[in-house]
């Protein structure tokens, strides 16, 4: 039964006589200690679930264990991922509300409970989420929860994320909250049940629902002896006072911002298999101690994957909230009392329950991206320069593989090495990270590539850092990667190929500064990489750019759309992906120009980058600055910018009588408006 009254539950549940009781007995000093205490124990509890389970989602960040109260609002979390966190209350408080007084169900001491159905609070099917009651004297204190994104769902395409579902029917496996074990053992006729449903990967479905369940007993027993050390008062008081605290910093520090109305619009050019214009258009409004993101004016909702919920929607604002101007309260949902969200019914971004979602993070992007560029610019006016940043990369390749690997067992994973890789946004005071990690997991990681070689049969043929990936500007993005893989000791491998964009980049740079550029999709066909490393010759390519340019591969070159759906690729055929750069920030006339040189030097930029956007001359051969010539350049520009300038009344004459074909248009409603065109029809 979807209840969808749960689903606006995020903020924290009314205060009751007991927690207040327990409140007001803390000592001084006690939360302090005891908040820690928690947050602790939560950290190891994620410790054992990264011990445990096998997929590299897994061992890459891609998960957050949490600690709730026993009205399921969230206390404190380790990431990973801060989207698991907030969602995963709505399935709690569907279990008290539906199973509690439910003969058949109930919520025991030593029940474990799962789920990973969107329609119930969840993001998407590959993230899963593992629950147990924590009980003391027969009485519910609070829940432990473990979320991981699992790269499989038995859907219609390896991987859980289909480019061509056009439907929930079409994303496999759904489960909403069920219990799948009591007295704390799980049953074995709901892991078979699991394992028949993810039947490209069951081996990794069961032992990763086991670590889930492993880090949420370490979680229960931990908190339990908490309770036995010091009692149940301090325990619900500190969890009671760490909401509070967190809603009170919030709307603390909201006040202290500039009253205004913020604007951003992000734009998507594809929604898996087909390419179009979707519009993002966020308004944020502050005023006092409250925030509202208002998502009116997005496009309507489409007949693919591409498409949203609204709680995933505020989701993915917390993964900003929490990573940038809230970093240093407690990660609990008392941020989301002085917090509305409003998103239309309809639109992609909050679509109907029959649409599928399976690539909901995917089309989210463009939230996070709208969601930084308003927040960036609500920072600057209020002062708050060094929090001021432009878009993280948010563009790269979500790359996923399936079949049978060298040792003979079948499996489909996602390879995040790439994925957790991307650049970091520039700042007002110096340049973004290279590969700093994953926009959805602020401490994601890239996997070890030998490690990957060991457990998938490929080979990379490089992973580093990718040339001109970060958007210019005064300060400069962070360089994005790219990496090639080689398929080697099996037949064949299926890839997919799941990215935010085609041709127009989501990440948008601040002040002035440049996007990350977009790029295509590759690969080689009948290539003889292996013959040519086998021979030991010199000129095997070393980055991408030296891939396409010199071919020195022998092979069919095929270069495509980035976002591609599943496909075989053969024993010795190469496959290419890449991630994003971060956005940049101000003129790129103000970068001094020995950072640019230094960029040089460092591999990051290429010499017409330098030459032609930065304006710098030196000596090609030496990287020697010519300092001279390099402010005439800059001076000669800056002339030709005032004679290719305009009024704003001439630009907006000009700018408004231009429209894009109606190929880009598919999946965009009605221009200029975004209102719906057509009736959706699912089967």
């Amino acid at each position: 039964m979807i209840d969808f009254g749960i689903n606006e539950r995020i903020h924290p549940e009314p205060i009751d006589e007991f927690e207040q009781t327990a409140l007001d007995s803390l000592k001084p000093g006690e939360y302090e200690i005891y908040s820690e205490k928690l947050n602790q124990l939560v950290l190891e509890a994620k410790e054992v679930l990264t011990k445990i389970g096998v997929s590299s989602m897994l061992h890459s960040g891609d998960i957050v264990v949490g600690l709730y109260t026993a009205k399921g609002d969230l206390v404190a979390a380790y990431c990973g991922v801060y989207l698991h966190a907030v969602t995963t209350q709505i399935g709690i408080k569907y279990i008290l509300k539906h199973y509690k007084d439910d003969p058949t169900i109930g919520i025991n001491e030593g029940d474990i409970f799962y789920a990973n159905e969107a329609l119930y609070g969840g993001v998407h099917n590959p993230d899963q989420v593992a629950v147990m009651p924590i009980f003391h004297e027969g009485e519910l204190i609070a829940w432990a929860a473990a979320a991981v994104h699992q790269p499989e769902t038995g859907a219609i395409e390896p991987g859980g994320m289909p480019l061509t579902a056009k439907s929930r029917a079409d994303e496999g496996m759904k489960l909403p909250p069920i219990k799948i074990g009591e007295n704390y053992q799980i049953r074995n006729d709901m892991l078979n049940m699991m394992a028949n449903m993810v039947s490209r990967a069951p081996r990794m479905q069961i032992i990763d629902t086991k670590a889930r369940v492993a880090a949420c007993d370490r979680l229960r027993v931990r908190v339990q002896q908490l309770i036995e050390k010091k009692g149940v008062d301090l325990v619900v008081g500190v969890m009671r006072k760490m909401l509070i605290v967190a809603e009170e910093g919030a709307r603390k520090r909201i006040s202290s911002w500039q009253d205004g109305v913020y604007r951003s619009v992000s734009f998507m050019d594809t929604m898996g298999t087909t390419d179009s214009l979707m519009r993002c258009q966020l308004t944020l409004t502050k005023e006092g101690d409250s925030l509202t993101f208002d998502f009116t004016g997005s496009s309507p909702e489409n007949d693919g994957s591409f498409n949203s919920f609204m709680h995933i929607v505020r989701a993915h604002i917390a993964i900003y909230l929490f990573g940038v101007p809230f970093a240093d309260l407690p990660t609990s949902s008392g941020i989301f009392s002085s917090i509305k969200v409003i998103v239309p019914q309809g639109t992609f971004l909050n679509a109907n329950v029959d649409a599928s979602v399976a690539n909901s993070p995917i089309t989210n992007s463009c939230v996070l991206s709208t969601t930084s560029n308003a927040f960036a610019k609500m920072l600057y006016a209020s002062g708050v320069k060094e929090l001021s940043t432009s878009g993280y990369g948010a563009g790269g390749c979500a790359v996923v593989i399936a079949g049978q690997n060298q040792w003979g067992i079948p499996f489909a994973d996602m390879l995040a090495n790439v994925l957790n890789s991307e650049g970091s946004g520039a700042r007002t005071h110096r340049d973004g990270d290279n590969s700093f990690g994953f926009p959805w997991g602020w401490w994601g990681k890239a996997p070890d590539v030998e490690d990957m070689e060991n457990e998938q049969p490929h080979v990379h043929l490089y992973f580093k850092h990718w040339k001109d990936s970060g958007g210019f500007g005064k300060y400069r993005g962070g360089a994005g990667t790219n990496v090639a893989w080689a398929v080697k000791g099996v037949p064949f491998l299926v890839y997919q190929s799941i990215i935010k964009h085609h041709k127009v980049p989501i990440s948008q740079g601040l002040f002035g500064g440049y996007p990350p550029p977009s790029h295509p999709g590759i690969k080689i066909v009948n290539a003889n990489y292996f013959e040519k490393m086998k021979n030991g010759d010199a000129d095997i390519p070393v980055n991408t750019t030296d891939l396409v340019k010199n071919r020195s591969i022998d092979g069919d070159y095929v270069v495509e759309r980035a976002p591609r759906p599943a496909a075989p690729v053969s024993e010795g055929d190469i496959y290419v992906a890449n991630s994003t750069g971060g956005a940049g920030y101000g003129d790129v006339l103000d970068r001094e120009p020995e950072n640019v040189i230094k960029d040089l030097k460092d591999e990051l930029i290429s010499d017409w980058v330098a030459q032609n956007i930065y304006k710098v001359s030196y000596d090609p051969e030496t990287l020697t600055l010519d300092e001279e010539k390099t402010n005439k350049l800059r001076e000669a520009e800056r002339k030709d910018r005032l004679g290719r300038g305009k009024s704003y009344e001439e630009f907006m004459v000009d700018w408004s009588s231009k429209q894009p074909p109606e190929e880009a248009l598919i999946y965009y409603g009605s221009w200029p408006n975004a209102e719906p065109l057509r009736q959706i029809v699912r089967m």
